[in-house]
């Protein structure tokens, strides 16, 4: 004799329940082996028989030579018990309650930079230093058309400078200060993001930010440096830290990003040859950069998520 079992669903059908993306709506969803909502169930097909079927409990008729099997309901079935792993948002129907909540455990921050991060990095640093070196010992001339002032950039048009200037250094010391923090943050950028970041969008806004940097010094003032792309890449990956990487609770990215703001890109002391104004105007460049970013990628960058849950 065959015994049907009729799951109950685990939401009745229409309830709102509120879950990490607002509410959503749940519906019963007909198990494609129950039978149909009926005291008996189709005719058997061999026999020709009705069937009845149980619709609550799984029962065995006593006297029956079924044999000693375990009639327990798994686990998936207990109520309140809801377990698996899945990528992207939250797939619809999933419960939310206390002893079931999903929760992120990866996203596209986790994962370790691969080769072409660190080739990124080592052309970048390659044009920085042979840049750098033509401006230190190349001809007078070559040497001359290197750094960007308002005079060379806005009154001859001169706007090749605005990307020659931030790869020009000034000497060894201001190239390797910068060229460590700027390696590291091409290697995450890059790894994490690809090549739409950087260099696609940051290195064409560093030279914007340049330009208005210039705006605000006397036409005769030069700048050299890529400390402005520096602070530029650091505000967009900052940004884009608090608003991708939900592993972690927001009040916990924040107090990171404000450490890591403090330590890192504060200056110990203040020196008349530095430009901190390309500094604050590359972070918030870099700000508004990780803002537009996110947005325009944030499907693609919610997909990268995986997701548990209890």
């Amino acid at each position: 004799m065959t015994f049907w079992r009729r799951r109950k669903p685990k939401w009745p059908s229409g309830e709102a329940r509120s879950g990490p993306f607002g509410e959503q709506r749940f519906r019963e969803v007909p198990e494609p082996d129950a039978p149909p909502d009926e005291e008996w169930a189709g005719p058997d097909p061999e026999s020709g028989t009705y069937e009845p079927w149980e619709s609550d409990e799984f029962t065995q008729p006593e006297g029956s030579d079924a044999g000693d099997y375990d009639l327990e309901p798994e686990e998936e079935d207990r109520p309140g018990v809801v377990r698996g792993v899945f990528f992207g948002r939250p797939a619809r129907g999933v419960p939310d309650t206390d002893a079931s909540q999903p929760h992120v455990v990866s996203t596209i921050l986790s994962k370790k930079p691969g080769r072409d991060a660190a080739r990124a990095v080592a052309w970048t640093l390659g044009i920085l230093a042979v840049v750098s070196a033509l401006y230190w010992w190349g001809p007078p001339g070559f040497a001359a058309a290197l750094p960007a002032s308002g005079e060379t950039v806005f009154e001859q048009g001169e706007t090749w400078r605005l990307l020659t200037a931030i790869a020009a250094h000034a000497d060894a010391i201001h190239l390797l200060s910068n060229a460590v923090f700027l390696a590291w943050l091409i290697y995450l950028s890059y790894g994490a993001f690809g090549p739409s970041l950087y260099p696609w969008s940051a290195a064409p806004l560093s030279a914007v930010a340049l330009a208005v940097t210039l705006e605000g010094y006397p036409p005769n003032i030069q700048v050299v440096g890529a400390s402005g792309m520096l602070y530029l890449l650091a505000g967009a990956w900052l940004t884009l830290y608090v608003l991708v990487e939900r592993r972690l609770s927001v009040a916990k990215r924040i107090v990171r990003v404000v450490g890591f703001f403090l330590v890192v890109l504060v200056p110990t002391s203040i020196r008349p040859e530095v430009s901190y104004r390309a500094h604050g105007i590359g972070l918030f460049f870099g700000i508004c950069l990780g803002l537009a970013y996110f947005l325009a990628r944030r499907d693609t960058i919610r997909a990268g998520e995986r997701w548990e849950w209890d």
